[in-house]
């Protein structure tokens, strides 16, 4: 019912081979990056059923009420989201136009990190600036009209997708189980998601924040 509520009905597409398995592989990507990265999200359901303008997505949500977030999880969320484009470059060679709304949440996590909260190399706060250069209606244009600000946004964004480029060619096995169920499955709920990992070999749902793009 939720599903249906924030995404819509699902629609039958026919897709064809290679965007099916395309698609499967994008969405379990980012499902992988979910587990690994950030052991306190409940992965609720993992699907390749379009649903409005989305060929397929990952519900994951905070397994507990939350009311702030630690620079920690934040990085994690940037990561789950790069994760699809990086699955398709490792499996594919190319990326496909898929992660256009995946770069725009990553885009808003990481202005909200560089220009609001003090999670990067600047404790400059943007959201103190009413009028002059940095005239954006929220934080996020105040952020990106500015120039090193940019330029904060695009390193972040840039060490991210970095990490999780290693992340996940370290555990290809993950991706590519997922993906195998997804293609023949179509949508997993819940525990079907992380019981496809665990089988395939992701044992320890440990936190791997840590790991660098060198």
């Amino acid at each position: 019912a939720r599903m249906v509520e924030e995404v819509g009905l699902g629609q039958p597409v026919a897709y064809t081979d290679h965007e099916r398995k395309l698609i499967s592989t994008h969405e379990a990507g980012h499902a992988v990056a979910a587990y690994l990265c950030a052991p306190e999200r409940r992965l609720e359901i993992l699907t390749i059923i379009k649903r409005r303008q989305a060929l397929g997505m990952l519900a994951h949500g905070d397994a507990d009420d939350v009311f702030t977030r630690s620079r920690t999880e934040m990085l994690a969320l940037i990561r789950i989201a790069m994760a699809g484009q990086v699955a398709e470059e490792l499996f594919f060679g190319d990326i496909s136009t898929g992660p256009g709304g995946d770069l725009l949440y990553a885009t808003n996590v990481a202005c909200e990190m560089v220009g609001s909260v003090g999670m990067t190399d600047t404790l400059i706060s943007f959201a103190a600036v009413q009028n002059g250069a940095f005239n954006g209606s929220n934080i996020v244009g105040r952020v990106l009209s500015d120039a090193d600000g940019r330029a904060r946004v695009e390193k972040l964004l840039q060490e991210q997708k970095a990490a999780v480029k290693i992340l996940l060619t370290q555990n290809r096995q993950l991706v590519e189980a997922l993906r195998d169920a997804l293609m023949v499955r179509e949508e997993l709920i819940g525990r079907e998601i992380t019981d496809v990992i665990e089988s395939a070999g992701g044992m320890q749902r440990a936190s791997l924040i840590d790991v660098r793009a060198d």
